[in-house]
């Protein structure tokens, strides 16, 4: 049997981070929404509603489960990653990116429209055509794909 036990007050997402305690911030990205088990009695599960900096719950993970690069995102003023380099997918998934092989284009939500800025106007994807161009793009930044 599951009980979910209601949040204590002043636990809630607006409030402090279960795992550093460090004030969640409102407007800053959204805190990382976790489940803890209580102790309860046998043959019954006790869980709690926590809310957490995303880097912190990544922290308290067991490595091999750890999504992102780990590294920090860096951010222009305008909220568009700038780093998108040295980062992974799990990093810049539906995110404003700036092309990390030109730095000319942003990306409304990355990776979507990729292919056809490489393929025509990219000028850091080299190739012949526009099929060499995707493909030296892609093999150049693959690790910034699912």
């Amino acid at each position: 049997m599951d009980l979910f036990v209601p949040p204590t007050s002043g636990s809630g997402p607006s409030h402090s981070c279960c795992f550093c305690g460090a004030p969640l911030e409102p407007g800053a990205s959204p805190p990382a929404r976790v489940w803890l088990e209580l102790p309860a009695p046998r043959g019954a599960r006790m869980m709690r509603e926590h809310f957490c900096h995303e880097a912190c719950f990544q922290g308290a993970l067991d490595p091999a489960h750890r999504s992102g690069s780990g590294r920090p995102v860096m951010r222009g003023p305008d909220g568009v990653i700038l780093n998108a380099k040295e980062l992974t997918a799990d990093d810049l998934s539906q995110e404003r990116v700036l092309c990390p092989a030109c730095g000319d284009k942003t990306f409304a939500m990355w990776p979507e429209g990729w292919d056809s800025h490489a393929a025509h106007r990219c000028p850091g994807s080299p190739g012949a055509t526009p099929e060499e161009r995707k493909a030296a793009f892609k093999r150049e930044f693959g690790h910034l794909f699912r």
